[in-house]
């Protein structure tokens, strides 16, 4: 088997990648002096065309592959990655979840029609009272497979059970042949887990979100690092 020793850098973009231009502008120096020696993945929460649009707002670099709408789509040079699409859609039940999270949680509001997608079904938590475990437990009492992701103290994400942005990851390593060893991934928030629960380093900035702050106290490794500067820093 081809070994790629390219190195593979997985960053989120809010409040990751993206916070302070400053930091971002020298990370992107950095980057572009070295860019054959990195195969760049954008992983977000958004949509891909708000992701698309924020590259430009902010002058990113073009990676080299998007993971978009928490890592329930791939995409290279516009083009969606149906094999990843397939192996995710396996017991997903996209109408069935809608109708019961709509009709039984008033608490979480629909957000807007860009940010969904086939595989994801995206709300804003405005009750935090225990409606999290609620939701798990409804779907599971349903039967509904699905996993549920909060993150950054509003965002509930709720994605087929092989769907994440860890899992993705995952599949591009395979697909790409580069070890876990060749492979770092950075992020702030609770969508970001996922990545740091895969054997690959992993860079918690220092501005994270409490909920993977509180992740990191708890499961952190010696491949984690807690950086000592925010943002690109």
């Amino acid at each position: 088997m081809n070994v790629n020793k390219q190195v593979l850098l997985v960053t989120d973009l809010d409040n990751t990648l993206v916070g302070n231009n400053v930091a971002t502008k020298k990370l992107n120096q950095y980057l572009c002096t070295h860019r054959l020696d990195y195969i760049l993945v954008y992983a977000t929460g958004r949509s891909y065309n708000s992701a698309k649009q924020l590259m430009l707002e902010r002058e990113l670099l073009e990676p080299n592959y998007w993971m978009t709408g928490v890592g329930t789509e791939i995409y290279a040079q516009d083009q969606l990655d149906f094999v990843w699409a397939d192996k995710i859609s396996v017991d997903w039940n996209r109408n069935a979840i809608a109708s019961l999270v709509t009709t039984q949680f008033p608490q979480l509001k629909l957000q807007v029609k860009e940010e969904q997608n086939a595989w994801k079904l995206s709300f804003n938590l405005l009750d935090f009272l225990g409606t999290i475990d609620q939701l798990v437990s409804s779907l599971q009492a349903k039967q509904l497979k699905a996993q549920v992701i909060f993150s950054s103290n509003v965002d509930v994400d709720i994605l087929p059970v092989n769907a994440n942005k860890g899992n993705a990851m995952r599949y591009l390593q395979n697909k790409l042949g580069i070890a876990n060893n060749r492979t770092l991934v950075c992020g702030d928030s609770g969508n970001d887990i996922s990545m740091f629960q895969q054997p690959a380093y992993g860079v918690i900035v220092n501005n994270a979100q409490i909920e993977l702050v509180k992740w990191y106290q708890a499961h952190a490794e010696e491949r984690h690092y807690f950086a000592e500067s925010a943002y690109a820093s």
